[in-house]
């Protein structure tokens, strides 16, 4: 799913490989439509959990006040509408505060707890996260933890974007011209 040769691109991809093997968290950060979603296939194909689920989850797209039962899963009656005890994504992989704490405290020690729930759980999880927006500038505003910023940054992979890759254009080009004739069963066009 990635397409490129210039060297920032394969830096990125060396550094995905590096640490696949490893259950180091990375950040893969980024403008808007660089690929970073392919990053962490691309570290789970090549990891010792590719025979493992593979869940991606977009926080983005989870309404503030259902990520924690999302994420963390809950228990029949814990709130209007739980009719049944549920797992959430740790059990089966932009956050609130409260849900940054409890994402810190599982990258920290593996243990969660459930919405409506007392019991602590387990869990064996590699979070590979990725952003378009500047942490950094997060932090400084108040909307994102530092100390959670550092637990998810152990291994930094910064996408870069195509402006910056104009080598790679006439490859893109080219798959892109690929796919559109095999869609349409025509010849592909192609530039002199």
């Amino acid at each position: 799913g990635i397409i490129g040769n210039a060297e920032a691109l394969n830096r990125a991809l060396e550094v995905a490989l590096r640490v696949a093997p490893t259950d180091l968290s990375v950040l893969v950060t980024g403008e808007s439509g660089v690929g970073k979603e392919f990053f962490p296939q691309v570290i789970h194909a090549y990891s010792a959990r590719k025979h493992n689920k593979y869940i991606a989850v977009n926080c983005g797209a989870i309404p503030e006040g259902t990520i924690d039962s999302e994420l963390f899963g809950h228990e029949k009656g814990a709130f209007t509408g739980a009719v049944e005890a549920r797992k959430g994504y740790f059990e089966e992989a932009e956050l609130p505060h409260s849900t940054q704490v409890r994402l810190l405290r599982v990258l920290q020690t593996g243990e969660f707890i459930r919405v409506g729930s007392a019991k602590v759980q387990k869990t064996n999880v590699r979070v590979v996260a990725a952003t378009n927006t500047n942490l950094q500038d997060a932090i400084q505003a108040g909307r994102f933890r530092e100390d959670l910023y550092y637990r998810l940054n152990t291994v930094p992979i910064q996408v870069p974007p195509l402006r910056e890759r104009k080598e790679d254009i006439f490859l893109l080009f080219r798959k892109f011209a690929a796919d559109v004739a095999a869609q349409y069963r025509m010849p592909a066009i192609s530039l002199d």
